[in-house]
């Protein structure tokens, strides 16, 4: 049996759902998916899958052997990517995460930089708002915006983003001036989750933590496109990433306000697996990215204040 082989089978059953599905992403036939699945079966004496004519489900058994596969498999193409450096040029996939707008925004045109550059490498880049498993997931690198804290990954550090409360002129207008926190209180909010979180808005005021109870959340999405139109459309006051509002803003189409109680910044930051044999590809893309994403950001680290 072909143990590598088997393993790439049933890592495949089970990121695309069905054996019909792995046989055309491993682009073999389905009746050797079939055989090998069998075979791998017959071979470690359980069952991987429970299979119906409609749905694959895989097993307890089957969540364990996957785990050690993953292991595996990356430590194959970690391997396999030693050699391949000894070529002089960066080649082969590289996979990148990243936070939907700001990868949308900024990451999208570094790789787009990075890879005319290094035409030999192809990219995949997963833009999702949630944070994933690198292991797992088969990432190199992701670009996170927070404090990082799991031991277990190398966190560089490339930049910040601030946080600010702003909203339409025209609402504005309608609202008593907004001077102090206080003057807050019963305000319309949209709430963007991952940004701001339940009903308590944590600002900042002489260096301290003050936190703020949100009293009228209008509405709360996990969009951030959405968010933001709300506000742009005056339904609310909004708490957003700068780099998410800052072109908004200086287009004059929102307005910032409680400049001076603006928390503290989040940092931005590329995170991948502590391995000594991450791949060329990847240690050049870290330290391509350090450069342009950290020249990006520079115009969302000033601490502006109210005049």
């Amino acid at each position: 049996m072909d143990t590598v082989q088997a393993m790439r089978v049933v890592l495949a059953i089970i990121e695309h759902g069905s054996l019909t599905a792995a046989s055309e992403k491993l682009d073999v036939s389905l009746p050797t998916v079939v055989r090998v699945l069998a075979s791998t079966e017959q071979h470690l004496g359980v069952r991987l899958f429970e299979r119906t004519t409609r749905h694959v489900r895989i097993t307890e058994e089957g969540k364990l052997y996957a785990d050690v596969c993953r292991t595996v498999i990356r430590e194959i193409g970690d391997i396999e990517d030693v050699f391949r450096d000894k070529e002089s040029e960066p080649s082969g996939p590289l996979s990148i995460t990243a936070p939907v707008l700001f990868g949308r925004h900024h990451v999208a045109p570094v790789l787009n930089g990075f890879m005319a550059r290094y035409p030999k490498v192809t990219v995949n880049l997963s833009l999702i708002d949630r944070v994933t498993d690198l292991l797992e997931e088969g990432i190199d690198v992701a670009v996170r915006i927070g404090h990082v804290t799991a031991p277990d990954l190398v966190v560089s550090r490339v930049g910040q983003v601030r946080r600010y409360l702003c909203a339409s002129p025209a609402l504005l207008a309608e609202l008593r001036t907004l001077k102090t926190p206080d003057d807050l209180n019963g305000a319309p909010f949209i709430c963007l989750a991952g940004v701001l979180g339940g009903t308590q808005l944590m600002l900042q005021e002489n260096g301290k933590p003050l936190p703020v109870k949100i009293t009228n959340i209008r509405m709360t999405t996990n969009n951030g496109d959405t968010a933001i139109s709300a506000c742009l459309s005056g339904l609310g006051i909004g708490f957003f990433l700068s780099y998410q509002v800052q072109d908004l803003i200086d287009a004059g189409q929102l307005e910032r306000v409680l400049i001076d109680y603006q928390p503290e910044p989040l940092p931005v930051s590329l995170v991948y697996l502590p391995s000594r044999r991450v791949s060329i590809r990847s240690r050049t893309f870290i330290a391509w990215a350090k450069v342009k994403l950290g020249k990006r950001l520079i115009r969302f680290a000033t601490p502006e204040r109210s005049s």
